[in-house]
């Protein structure tokens, strides 16, 4: 026998999880009876969001592992991964100096010797600072002359290092310049990762040369291609990766807009209070597991109120279109 609070218990034209508000004042059922429904029906929305939440969730867990270094533990950390190379480096340093260069002429021969290719990207002579011009021809010809393969890339400003398609330096350390100012890298362990970087880069192809991969488009499939639906008129949207949204083609006359990722959870995160997501990787600072925060502009940080570390915009981009890809399967 069903209890006076079992909303079971009060038929409705249709299902009470189906039924309208118009469809339960129709039953003629007293205040308190409605209200019980209501009640109920709201409970198993929730219960609904939540589970479909937690299970999106659990299939597009990323798992990255995230170190800090400061500049005085950089050397010997950064020195070691490149003796641990098996398949290829890329480098990507602004400037030169052969006082700093040389630190790493030893470990370059020895990849050299053994058939690793390396590949050093930094800005040309006439973009470096004026005590390094000088010394610019001779520290890229030590550097060549050590198995390095040395590429001009006017106006770069980035620091990375890419090891084997697998270990990610990033950061704002002038990997071949650097003398005594205050700087921080950041270490990731993630294939998936290194290939969005050095996509986003323009040096993606060089990567998948030499380890093999499947190119952004053949990975992706049909993902190019393929329309999003707006959900207002039906229309193709198009794809806006920096805000991280897609926009009606017909926009501004719909105003259709759908997130990058999940459209059915941030749906239902927008209509209520939004929560971060968790990631399988923590903060390198106080060790927080990290979260994916907002909705329409996603930024990957600690949540922790005494912290405020994030993710500098590409990293967090790309982990963002790893979690993308994989909440399409």
């Amino acid at each position: 026998m069903r209890s006076e609070t079992d909303p079971r218990k009060y038929r409705c034209p249709r299902s009470f999880n189906s039924c309208s508000r118009k469809d339960i004042q129709r039953t003629g059922l007293s205040c308190s009876q409605r209200g019980i429904i209501v009640r109920y029906r709201r409970a198993a929305k929730q219960k609904k969001r939540t589970e479909l939440y937690d299970s999106v969730a659990s299939r597009v867990c990323v798992s990255i592992s995230i170190q800090h270094c400061v500049e005085r533990d950089f050397l010997d950390r950064f020195r070691a991964d490149l003796a641990g190379s098996t398949r290829c480096v890329e480098l990507l340093s602004p400037f030169i100096s052969p006082n700093r260069s040389s630190d790493y002429y030893p470990v370059f021969m020895a990849l050299s010797v053994r058939s690793i290719r390396v590949r050093a990207y930094v800005r040309p002579q006439a973009e470096q600072p004026e005590t390094l011009r000088p010394s610019y021809p001779g520290a890229v010809r030590n550097l060549e002359t050590r198995g390095v393969q040395v590429h001009c890339r006017p106006g770069m400003h980035e620091k990375v290092a890419a090891i084997d398609g697998r270990i990610l330096w990033h950061g704002s350390l002038n990997i071949l310049s650097h003398n005594d100012s205050r700087e921080s890298m950041l270490r990731f362990e993630s294939r998936d990762l290194v290939h969005e970087i050095l996509q986003d880069l323009g040096i993606g192809s060089a990567l998948t040369d030499d380890l093999g991969l499947m190119t952004d488009v053949e990975a992706r499939g049909d993902e190019t291609t393929s329309a999003v639906a707006c959900s207002i008129c039906g229309g193709a949207m198009r794809l806006f990766e920096t805000a991280g949204i897609w926009v009606c083609n017909a926009s501004p006359r719909c105003p259709g807009i759908r997130s990058i990722g999940s459209v059915e959870i941030e749906a239902e995160a927008a209509a209520s209070e939004t929560r971060p997501t968790a990631l399988d990787m923590n903060c390198p600072i106080c060790n927080s597991p990290m979260a994916i925060k907002g909705v329409l502009r996603r930024q990957i940080a600690c949540p922790a109120s005494d912290c405020g570390f994030q993710l500098e915009p590409r990293l967090s981009a790309g982990i963002l279109r790893i979690l993308s890809r994989r909440q399409a399967v």
